[in-house]
C-alpha cells in the first residue's frame, strides 16, 4: 500500500476478508464456499448451508451469501459446521464492519449517536442502537479479545518490536464510561488493531481473521 496517511487508513478498512483472502473457495457457480477444517476422523461433509452477511467491498457495504461447511459425525444424527472468522454469531455483519463500529464510539468524544464514523459507508448502518448491544456483548468478554488482538499485532510486527511499528502511548477513552474496567482493554487493542494495520499495510480483516485464530478459547464467541 501507499499514499498518505489518510490514504493508507482507509485502504486497511475498506475490504472485508471476503475481498482480500482466498479463504473462500469461489465455485464454478458463483457460490463463495468456506470448507474450514474438519473437526475430526469421525466427521464427514454433509453439504453447505448459506449464511447472508454485510461486509465491505472497496469501501462499500454490500451484502454477500456465503456457504459454510456442514459436518456430520458418521453413524449419528449430530451435526456441526464450520465458522468463517469474520462471521459472528447471530449478527449479519462481518467483524470488521462490528469492530470498526466499536472502535470508532470508544475513541470519539461526540457520543454514540454523534460519531462520526470512519468510512462514509457506515453512516446509515449498523444502527447506534445495534452498536450499543455490540458493546454490551464485547465487554463481557474484552480481555480474551485484547489478548488475541495484541497477539496478532506483534506476530506480524516480528522480528521488530512492535513499538517501532506502533505509535506511542494511548490515551484512555474520551467519554466516561462509568466503572466498567472493561472498556479499556478494549479501547485500547482496538487502537493497537488500527494502528497496527496501518503501519503494517495490511487489511484490518485480515488481522481480525488472524486474531481470532490465536483466541484462546475457540468453544467462546469472537470480539463479541
Amino acid at each position: 500500500m501507499s499514499g498518505t496517511g489518510h490514504d493508507r487508513f482507509v485502504r486497511v478498512l475498506q475490504a472485508g476478508l471476503a475481498s482480500v483472502a482466498s479463504l473462500y473457495e469461489l465455485e464454478a457457480d458463483g457460490r463463495r464456499v468456506f470448507r474450514g477444517v474438519r473437526p475430526g476422523p469421525d466427521w464427514q461433509g454433509h453439504g453447505t448451508f448459506a449464511r447472508s452477511l454485510y461486509t465491505l467491498a472497496r469501501g462499500q457495504m454490500v451484502r454477500l451469501t456465503v456457504h459454510k461447511q456442514r459436518w456430520r459425525r458418521r453413524g449419528t444424527n449430530q451435526t456441526c459446521h464450520s465458522r468463517p472468522p469474520d462471521d459472528l454469531a447471530s449478527v449479519w455483519f462481518c467483524s470488521l464492519i462490528v469492530a470498526t463500529s466499536l472502535w470508532s464510539w470508544l475513541t470519539g468524544d461526540e457520543g454514540l449517536h454523534r460519531r462520526q464514523p470512519p468510512l462514509d459507508a457506515l453512516e446509515e448502518r449498523p444502527s447506534a442502537r445495534t452498536v450499543q448491544r455490540w458493546l454490551k456483548r464485547a465487554l463481557a468478554h474484552a480481555d480474551e479479545t485484547a489478548t488475541a488482538l495484541r497477539r496478532a499485532v506483534i506476530e506480524r510486527s516480528e522480528p521488530r518490536p512492535m513499538e517501532s511499528h506502533v505509535g506511542g502511548g494511548l490515551s484512555p477513552p474520551h467519554r466516561r464510561w462509568g466503572s466498567s474496567p472493561a472498556v479499556w482493554p478494549l479501547h485500547s487493542s482496538l487502537t493497537l488493531l488500527y494502528e497496527g494495520a496501518v503501519a503494517l499495510d495490511v487489511h484490518v480483516s485480515l488481522l481480525l481473521a488472524e486474531a481470532r485464530g490465536r483466541q484462546h478459547d475457540r468453544t467462546t464467541g469472537w470480539l463479541i
